[in-house]
Formats: C-alpha cells, sequence, structure tokens
C-alpha cells in the first residue's frame, strides 16, 4: 500500500493506477477506483477516489523561477 501526501514526489503520484492500494496515512485508504488531476497555474492538484467511498487529494506548488 503507497502513502500519499504532499511529501510524495510528483513522479510516484502520477505512477498511480486504478486499482492500486493507497492510504493517506490519516485513516482513508483503499483501493483506487478513479483518478483526477488538475493543472493549475500555481499548483497541481491529484485526486483519487476510493472505492465504496472517500477521496484523497495531494496539491504539489509548482515551483516558479522569475529573473
Amino acid at each position: 500500500m503507497k502513502i500519499l501526501n504532499d511529501s510524495t514526489p510528483t513522479s510516484e503520484l502520477t505512477a498511480i493506477k486504478v486499482g492500486d492500494q493507497i492510504s493517506n496515512g490519516l485513516g482513508t485508504f483503499g483501493e483506487v477506483a478513479e483518478i483526477k488531476f488538475d493543472n493549475e497555474p500555481t499548483y497541481w492538484q491529484f485526486t483519487f477516489a476510493i472505492t465504496g467511498g472517500g477521496l484523497i487529494e495531494v496539491v504539489k506548488t509548482k515551483n516558479s523561477c522569475s529573473l
């Protein structure tokens, strides 16, 4: 079972597939039923729907460099 949170590397989040077993480490866990990805200007949001109910959301802030 993979534990997901805001410290999880983006590469690991993008590797999660429907059917994988995941947890947020805080009591929400189960099999991934659906994955939603939002690409916003300042962050990425991963939303994993769990079979039987429940969501695990992970937000990753994008690094930006201003010259």
